[in-house]
């Protein structure tokens, strides 16, 4: 706009139109002519561009259209089908999870009274085995003293029998060695002095 305002400044302070300036005004307003028509052109094919794509989006819009409204249809129908069940299995898992919690808590008790019972088994059996090992070391110490006792009791004898054996050899071969026989035979007593 301002440089029509130039313009017009332009031709007021002129006294008139010279034919130069007209000629050159007449050039000036064929381009613009030239340039509103190029312009035009542009638009048109763009238009027409714009027509075509539109179309072709709207044949693209109507066969997804025909082809996704069955899809849809069959998703939604599918839908309305499983909504019950799935509301059905949820009910059936809430109540399959509560009786679970139950069991688990029952499990607990039985497990901490089982544990109980264990442990009085084993403070009973610990007891148990304690007067066995009590015992067991009586009847071992009992059997050692009886076995000494025994050792004892044939060993004194035998001793006292080893003594007397060796008491009447020790004579009897003394008496040998004196007689008339067995000085002939050279036998001498090892107890003689």
């Amino acid at each position: 706009m301002p440089a029509t305002g130039g313009l017009m400044m332009y031709l007021q302070s002129t006294d008139g139109l010279s034919g130069r300036d007209v000629h050159l005004l007449m050039i000036f307003v064929g381009v613009i002519a030239a340039a509103l028509v190029v312009q035009a052109i542009g638009l048109v094919s763009a238009a027409l561009v714009a027509s075509t794509l539109l179309k072709k989006v709207q044949g693209i819009a109507d066969a997804s259209d025909a082809k996704i409204s069955p899809i849809l249809a069959k998703t939604n129908a599918l839908l309305e089908d499983l909504s019950p069940k799935v509301r059905s299995i949820s009910t059936n898992v809430e109540q399959i999870s509560y009786t679970v919690r139950e069991k688990c808590d029952e499990l607990g008790e039985t497990l901490t009274q089982l544990n109980r019972t264990v442990s009085d088994a084993n403070v009973k059996t610990r007891s148990q085995i304690a007067k066995v090992d009590g015992m067991v070391t009586d009847a071992l110490d009992t059997t050692a003293e009886v076995s000494k006792a025994v050792q004892e009791g044939i060993r004194m004898p035998v001793r006292q029998i080893a003594g007397i054996i060796a008491g009447f050899r020790a004579g009897l071969e003394t008496l040998v060695a004196k007689s008339p026989f067995g000085k002939s035979k050279g036998y001498e007593s090892p107890y003689d002095l």
